[in-house]
């Protein structure tokens, strides 16, 4: 049971896709994954985003906003409700869509892209969804061993129905079947902007026992919640099945 009980607890991990825990729009031409949180400044040439710090030193948790800095070749310009970025694959146009320039949403009509301005100073970058075939939309990955059986559904390996529900913000939500038994995860997505997101990404690392590198923010940025004794409930129902098969 051990086995299948850590596949169940882990496995719905393995589908993510980038994605702050604000939600998504009830309307499907707004719902959004947010991808990034930055804090951002305009000068008269360019964009400067900057990423949280969070690091390891010395065997203690640093973490700073200031870390990491991009510098893009921006305007913009409020005449035309527009904003202009350069990135390194090229020129991205983004059209205004807010109602006090230039806080709100910006959106990219051409790559499905968009960004938000804060008035705290920080800045999302969000990939828009319209909640069709998530598993397609959102490019999420297929672990080796599952089957896909659906748009937003997946026969995992050891005999468990996953469904991927509609993302909201940085939240990621799955549902997993077998038998009579039904247990919910969610996943959110952990920003090094934001210090409680550093330090539980720290526990995570802590915790970790199978980790002997150091710690990465990006290998523990995603936080789950879920409720163990329902999975090790549908650990026992999966093991049952399999004996009445065999």
């Amino acid at each position: 049971m051990n086995k299948v009980w850590a596949v169940l607890s882990i496995g719905a991990f393995a589908l993510m896709a980038c994605g702050d825990s604000t939600s998504a729009s009830d309307s499907s031409e707004n719902r959004y994954v947010i991808g990034s949180v930055m804090a951002y400044e305009f000068t008269d040439e360019y964009l400067v985003q900057t990423e949280g710090k969070c690091v390891e030193e010395k065997g203690k948790l640093v973490w700073s906003k200031d870390g990491k800095q991009y510098q893009s070749v921006a305007s913009l310009n409020k005449s035309t409700d527009s904003l202009r970025v350069v990135y390194k694959n090229g020129l991205t146009r983004y059209a205004y869509e807010g109602d006090d320039f230039p806080i709100g949403l910006f959106r990219s009509a051409e790559s499905g892209m968009g960004i938000i301005l804060k008035k705290d100073g920080t800045l999302q970058h969000i990939q828009f969804y319209k909640n069709e075939c998530l598993l397609d939309e959102l490019n999420m990955t297929i672990n080796p061993g599952d089957k896909r059986t659906g748009c937003n559904t997946i026969m995992k390996e050891n005999g468990t129905e996953m469904k991927v529900l509609p993302p909201e913000g940085s939240v990621f939500k799955y549902v997993y079947s077998g038998g009579g038994v039904t247990c919910n995860v969610e996943a959110r997505n952990l920003f090094s902007y934001y210090e409680q997101d550093c330090k539980d990404a720290y526990e995570m690392y802590l915790k970790d026992t199978s980790s002997t590198k150091k710690f990465l923010f990006e290998n523990y940025k995603v936080k789950s919640t879920l409720d163990s004794s329902c999975f090790k409930d549908l650990a026992l129902e999966l093991n049952s099945l399999q004996h009445k098969q065999n």
